[in-house]
């Protein structure tokens, strides 16, 4: 064997870099990457998220616009709140972020909806408006077939084709 090998001869000590390495070619990423450990060693737990503290000046420009931006004094009365009073859990943190996403898109949505609905009223408003086209022609042909001359319905043709022919317009 050669100096360095584990295993067969000629390996030159690739057996141990392959039990730390996983993928193929060019994406090959240590297996701990991956969430993978090395034998003999323990899985590392994440460690908990810092609290964030957000300033004033932060909350101004990017609060939302449901609710007004905290004052100094009810951070300051946050920051110094004592340890033993109970904080929000994990969940009830999720529950209220997704209630507050929930009701910026029904806010979305209904006002999308609010704004289809005055387009399609405004739609409707100039269709009234409109008059018929071809009203006359067509009110000619009515009479026309309502009372035929000399009570043949084909010499209301040409009465016909002058209709067809505004229609096309």
């Amino acid at each position: 064997l050669e100096r360095g090998s584990i295993g067969c001869p000629g390996s030159k000590g690739r057996a141990r870099t392959r039990a730390a390495w996983v993928g193929r070619g060019d994406r090959r990423v240590p297996r701990e990457a991956m969430g993978g450990t090395m034998s003999g060693q323990q899985a590392r737990r994440p460690a908990p998220l810092p609290p964030v503290f957000y300033s004033e000046e932060f909350f101004k420009e990017y609060g939302s616009s449901g609710s007004p931006a905290p004052s100094a004094q009810s951070i300051a009365a946050v920051v110094a709140a004592p340890e033993s009073v109970d904080a929000p859990s994990r969940g009830e943190l999720k529950g209220t972020e997704r209630n507050r996403i929930l009701a910026e898109l029904r806010e979305d949505e209904l006002s999308a909806a609010e704004a289809a609905a005055r387009r399609i009223g405004t739609w409707a408003a100039e269709l009234q408006a409109r008059t018929v086209p071809c009203g006359a022609e067509q009110a000619e042909v009515e009479r026309c077939y309502a009372a035929p001359p000399m009570g043949d319905q084909l010499r209301c043709g040409p009465i016909v084709d002058v209709f067809v022919r505004c229609a096309k317009l």
